[in-house]
């Protein structure tokens, strides 16, 4: 006998449950398709409230029917297109340097060491870390700044003076609270860790070499030492609108067979599983959540364009620069929640090789914004039946 095959029964698959809004979903694939750069892009809608996400897209993206199939030569070239790299998550597994998004816990730092959010800093428009040093490009002009303004028109100078003035330690201890550069749990073995410095008294780099305070400015504007995937941002933004709670994202809400049965098991994934309680004040948490809607508010803010009426959006640019093939990319952010007052959504949009997170990737998060404002509006409102 040379060979032998036993053909094992076919049996049906099981049913998932996911967290998402279908409403939401399709908005998300909507705005990035529309109003995305038609290259790169992801956006993650959470609910600040539990941590369940309501949308998560990744574009470009594929059609899974295609592997039902034999896969042609020119679908597997467009399947494995080395610069759009259609099969990556890019929501879960796409890392990238956060740029000013990383302002918000240089944020809560600072006032939780006694900033004053009233002092006045005058920017040159430029940071000179040092006489050798090349200086470090401001985008906010030059001028006086205090933290409100600081914040909404990012500026680089603000950020970096106060970052060399906390030190890298405290600034990487908050980063740490927040879980950045470790995996969120959504997915088992579908997400990327990231990376992110770890606390003590003498860092290194990945590369092994020492900190200097160079490593301490880029920081402060989430470049360098730092790589974070759009879920995490996600997370991180919820906590913030929520004053602290940080929830561990959940997509998948229960497992069930299709048939059921007395011998059926049903595999539940509970909400609102907490990962971290973070203690920060409440004028803290006043006076950042403030400067979130001037960010969007204000004419001057750098994210004015995801402004929407009838919804109240804080939000959060950033813009990173990334060397790639001896090439300057841009990976353009906008981490953002609403409405001010009673969030409940965190929406989070990047967008590779962008012009800027006001310019890029605001707009899509106003869409989605949009989607979400219509479904509260189009539920139906119970009467109380009360009576006295």
């Amino acid at each position: 006998r040379q060979k032998e095959e036993i053909w094992a029964q076919a049996q049906p698959g099981e049913n998932i449950f996911l967290t998402l809004e279908l409403i939401v979903q399709k908005a998300a694939d909507q705005a990035l398709h529309s109003l995305g750069t038609k290259g790169r892009e992801a956006a993650v809608v959470m609910d600040v409230r539990d941590g369940d996400i309501l949308a998560t897209s990744s574009y470009p993206s594929y059609d899974p029917n295609l592997f039902m199939d034999s896969v042609s030569s020119e679908e597997w070239e467009q399947l494995n297109d080395p610069k759009l790299l259609p099969q990556l998550n890019r929501a879960f597994t796409g890392t990238y340097p956060p740029g000013s998004v990383f302002k918000i816990i240089d944020s809560l730092v600072a006032l939780e060491n006694g900033l004053d959010p009233e002092a006045i800093f005058h920017s040159e428009g430029q940071y000179q870390l040092g006489r050798r040093s090349r200086p470090i490009r401001d985008t906010a002009e030059a001028g006086d700044y205090n933290f409100r303004r600081a914040f909404a028109k990012s500026s680089n100078s603000y950020f970096i003076d106060e970052g060399l003035k906390l030190g890298e330690e405290k600034l990487i201890e908050m980063g740490r609270l927040f879980h950045l550069g470790e995996l969120t749990g959504v997915l088992t073995n579908q997400e990327q860790r990231g990376y992110f410095p770890t606390v003590g008294a003498n860092p290194r780099k990945r590369d092994g070499s020492r900190w200097q305070d160079g490593d301490t400015a880029n920081l402060a504007i989430g470049q360098g030492e730092i790589a974070i995937t759009p879920v995490q941002v996600a997370a991180m933004t919820a906590a913030v609108a929520n004053r602290g709670t940080l929830f561990k994202p959940r997509l998948v809400s229960k497992i069930a067979p299709q048939e059921s049965s007395e011998n059926s098991a049903i595999q539940e994934f509970p909400k609102g599983i907490i990962r971290e309680q973070i203690k920060i004040s409440p004028r803290t948490w006043n006076i950042l959540q403030e400067a979130m809607l001037a960010d969007v508010d204000d004419p001057e803010g750098s994210g004015r364009n995801a402004r929407l009426p009838g919804m109240r959006i804080c939000g959060k640019t950033g813009t990173a620069q990334l060397k790639t093939n001896g090439r300057i990319d841009h990976i353009t952010w906008f981490a953002s929640y609403a409405p001010y007052g009673a969030p409940r959504y965190a929406v989070v949009v990047m967008v590779e090789s962008g012009i800027s997170g006001g310019v890029s990737c605001a707009p899509i998060a106003r869409e989605i914004y949009r989607a979400l404002l219509n479904q509260e509006q189009a539920r139906p409102v119970h009467p109380n039946l009360a009576t006295n």
